[in-house]
């Protein structure tokens, strides 16, 4: 039997409201999409103090979320006009770097406009059975059927994985914040601000 999704952690929760609250700092007006926006906590914690947010998850809202998009974020993230967001939110169950590939692709940032990404990686799992998840393996340059790599590797490939991010954006990351969750998860949360070049 599949253990249920569990959203967000007494734990978790602080931790990804301070690294919005950080982006928020940051980044202003916060025109946010948030790819992955779940029952809308870090709508109420957060965004709904930006000058703008749109969400979107496979679910359907509730009475009292904020309307949504309700389809696949991959297919939102190829159809939108990505210009129209400064923040992009990526707070995944499970690997957010296909998403990260595909705003890297297609949101293109001018000299000096500022903006930021939050991310939850969760598949620090996959890692532990040596199978990365194919976008970070893309976005670091490792070839998928390479050795396991630590937990201390898994974290570094992350870094570099921002790092590739913000070259293949044609940006440069002014701030980056980031924390581990406990183990046996031990998911991954970071925030990264950055200007275009």
């Amino acid at each position: 039997m599949a253990r249920p999704k569990i959203l967000n952690t007494t734990r978790a929760l602080s931790v990804k409201v301070a690294l919005r609250q950080h982006v928020l700092d940051h980044v202003s007006p916060a025109r946010v999409l948030d790819a992955f926006c779940g029952c809308a906590v870090m709508y109420g914690a957060v965004w709904r103090r930006a000058k703008g947010y749109v969400p979107c998850d496979s679910a359907p809202w509730a009475p009292g979320d904020p309307v949504r998009f309700v389809c696949d974020n991959r297919r939102l993230l190829r159809s939108l006009d990505l210009r129209d967001f400064n923040v992009f939110d990526f707070d995944a169950f499970g690997s957010p770097w296909e998403q990260v590939l595909i705003l890297a692709a297609r949101r293109k940032w001018g000299g000096g406009e500022k903006g930021a990404i939050v991310i939850t990686d969760g598949s620090t799992i996959r890692s532990h059975f040596a199978r990365s998840t194919p976008a970070l393996d893309e976005l670091v340059g490792t070839r998928p059927d390479g050795e396991n790599q630590s937990q201390r590797g898994t974290e570094v490939l992350r870094r570099i994985a921002l790092a590739r991010f913000a070259t293949r954006s044609g940006v440069r990351i002014l701030q980056q914040w980031e924390a581990i969750g406990p183990a046996p998860a031990r998911l991954y949360y970071a925030a990264i601000t950055f200007e275009g070049v």
